[in-house]
């Protein structure tokens, strides 16, 4: 980072987790390269200048669709080729009991199925980089196996796993863990859990949303000194009401409704059903709450998930791959984003 009184530049942040932005659903089969490109720019202006759009758990018909969407429109934009760096499939092999499933539909759950995965890899021009599973799902464990040896990132999410599923996943190559805290049961044993498992297991990282909502304050600093700066990562699994007014927004075939606060609510449980967070946002509360250097919270959202991604992390005076913050009110602000040839301004 290079500072100048209370202005300063960094690394461009990387979200590994992104369901939609700015009013648009990226698990819209009938995405279009116009509205794909505004909500880029708008994920821009918030310092993401590479991100994962993510797709959740449906029928294949559904997910291929949506791919085959993505994919298109991503060929089709330069801002969408400089910044996405590929996809993140959350599901569809994950628990469908209540509370681990989270508001993927139970329905869609299925068995780890290398062929179901393949079609999809196919449709999405090979650019599914990461994938989400349970690994107490039947077919799973081998798959995970497999996923890895080609160098797809698997992360275990959604899951009702205790120690011994946990490390057997994290033998057959899973890495990482996909918004710990949530997507799990209300009631858990206090001596072997998903949680705790993640948490005690050294070889994986972890993602964490940090918007107060889905994780409190106190949970998350826990989570932190349980996996340390070096092994932690910020995502916001932002849904299409991130960056947008209050309203009801799109996730699929589910509605959510979206008030002032940054999260997205299921309007038949009134619980939180993605985020409408933005990973600005998410770094500075852990600054607030934590006492973080902004050095230490850009880690958190572009070092450490490049690192995941077996990338490297971009120069600070990189003049085509940075951010630039202003410090106003004690709080650090986007002033411009810059993504290869493409450049945002905020007022």
């Amino acid at each position: 980072m290079t500072e100048s009184g209370m202005t300063c530049q960094t690394e461009g942040m990387l979200d590994l987790q992104v369901n939609g932005f700015a009013g648009v659903d990226y698990n819209n089969p009938n995405l279009d390269v116009e509205e794909y490109e505004h909500s880029l720019q708008k994920m821009l202006a918030t310092g993401v200048t590479a991100c994962l759009p993510t797709l959740i758990s449906a029928s294949e018909d559904h997910l291929a669709s949506c791919f085959n969407a993505l994919e298109k429109a991503r060929r089709n934009s330069s801002l969408a080729q400089s910044m996405v760096l590929g996809y993140h499939l959350e599901g569809p092999f994950l628990s469908a009991e209540s509370g681990y499933r989270g508001c993927h539909p139970p329905e869609a759950m299925r068995a780890g199925d290398l062929g179901f995965f393949d079609r999809l890899q196919e449709v999405a021009g090979g650019m599914i980089r990461m994938v989400t599973v349970a690994p107490e799902i039947e077919g799973v464990l081998p798959l995970i196996e497999t996923l890895s040896s080609r160098g797809i990132i698997v992360s275990l999410g959604h899951t009702s796993a205790g120690l011994d599923q946990i490390r057997q996943a994290t033998k057959a190559g899973a890495m990482l863990s996909t918004h710990l805290g949530n997507g799990t049961a209300t009631m858990l044993s206090k001596h072997d859990n998903p949680i705790l498992a993640q948490l005690s297991e050294d070889r994986l990282s972890a993602c964490f949303i940090a918007d107060g909502y889905h994780l409190s304050k106190e949970q998350l600093q826990l989570y932190l000194r349980a996996k340390g700066l070096a092994r932690s990562i910020l995502v916001t699994d932002a849904t299409a009401a991130a960056g947008a007014v209050p309203g009801i927004y799109g996730l699929g075939s589910m509605e959510l409704e979206r008030q002032q606060e940054p999260v997205a609510f299921a309007p038949n449980t009134g619980r939180p059903a993605g985020s409408a967070v933005t990973l600005d946002q998410c770094v500075q509360n852990v600054i607030n709450w934590f006492d973080l250097s902004l050095d230490e919270a850009i880690s958190l959202a572009s070092h450490n998930p490049r690192k995941i991604m077996a990338m490297e992390s971009p120069e600070t005076d990189d003049p085509e791959h940075c951010v630039k913050w202003k410090k106003e009110d004690g709080r650090w602000k986007v002033v411009e984003a810059q993504c290869g040839a493409f450049s945002i301004q905020n007022q």
